[in-house]
């Protein structure tokens, strides 16, 4: 399941065989970058692994890291004074920061963070939502990026890489992370020991992030998205009037993680409608006989994913745009098999 580690202990992560051995292989070598971008889909790990790797860095066990030491344990409590942490605020974006004030976990706080000479003899600075930060944000903190003090290690964690400046990502050393399998994410809620008996369908409707697993282990959440699917499965079936609300579900979650539970969870009701089999069982009212008509569900539930950066209202899109389904142009669609994967 893991890598032949020479360096770095991997017990408590789950997949990333080939990024892990990487990073293991710059610890054994103690080649390790100056910069360093993480990127991949949200919930599958990217943050845990790089405080897994700079508490290794840091570690002064034998099995590192082998989270005992002092130094192991104020990283696992965020006190150990040379790592650093940046996250998004709770307007979703890390700040740039007053040029006066340099606020705590604003990017010019940073800046003047690392000026400062390291304790330990190194300084790890994790920056998770870099996707977030602002144009003149990423602009300011390139200059740390090209010319760090000596020892200081960043990683960037992007989900979106395409929103950062060419010029950032091309002083860092890529490593892209690939979405958990099925798998992985099953044997990892299941360890928990629940009885409940839809956990392989909560695995496969996660998209392969834990973080999405972790919000349809709540049953309230998973029970509201089944019983939303099953009114617009009866829609697409018959017809009849969408007395579905998807707002209720909605409020509770992210809209991304919303249509990227839909947008799975009819691939997989595709997958059945055109005798494939999906290995997964689906509960009964999901069902939909008419391929077609779930084929271009998908594509309006991906187009509205595709336009959420554009303030879509998703509970009004996805009405109007089931009840306009029937007029969708044939010739614009993609082929079935393009969407089911």
């Amino acid at each position: 399941m893991y890598p032949d580690s020479k360096t770095m202990n991997f017990k408590t992560i789950t997949g990333h065989r080939h990024q892990l051995a990487h990073l293991d292989h710059m610890l054994e070598t103690g080649m390790i970058p100056q910069a360093m971008l993480f990127t991949g889909m949200q919930g599958i790990g990217k943050a845990k692994i790089a405080l897994h790797f700079f508490s290794a860095l840091f570690c002064t066990g034998a099995d590192k890291p082998c989270f005992a030491c002092k130094n192991c344990i104020q990283t696992a409590k965020k006190t150990f004074p040379d790592l650093i942490e940046l996250y998004p605020d709770e307007k979703g974006r890390i700040p740039l920061g007053s040029p006066d004030k340099k606020e705590p976990g604003s990017i010019r706080w940073l800046i003047e963070r690392l000026s400062k000479k390291s304790v330990s003899g190194a300084t790890g600075v994790i920056i998770d939502g870099a996707d977030t930060i602002s144009i003149e944000g990423q602009n300011a903190l390139l200059k740390s990026i090209e010319e760090p003090q000596e020892e200081t290690h960043i990683i960037l964690i992007a989900a979106n890489r395409s929103r950062l400046l060419p010029t950032i990502m091309s002083r860092c050393m890529v490593i892209p992370f690939n979405p958990l399998s099925t798998d992985d994410v099953l044997r990892t809620i299941s360890e928990n020991g629940t009885a409940r008996t839809d956990l392989a369908l909560i695995a496969a409707i996660a998209g392969g992030s834990l973080e999405t697993a972790g919000v349809l282990m709540n049953r309230e959440i998973m029970d509201k998205m089944i019983d939303l699917c099953g009114h617009i499965s009866a829609y697409l079936n018959k017809m009849t009037p969408l007395s579905a609300d998807p707002g209720a579900v909605i409020k509770e979650i992210s809209a991304d993680t919303f249509l990227t539970v839909m947008i799975n969870i009819y691939r997989l009701i595709l997958m059945k409608s055109i005798g494939r089999d999906a290995d997964v069982v689906l509960p009964g009212e999901l069902a939909v006989t008419d391929g077609d008509k779930v084929h271009k569900f998908i594509k309006i539930l991906l187009a509205l994913r595709k336009g959420l950066s554009n303030n879509l209202n998703i509970k009004i899109s996805i009405k109007g745009m089931l009840y306009a389904l029937e007029r969708m142009d044939e010739n614009a669609r993609p082929e079935i098999p393009s969407i089911l994967y």
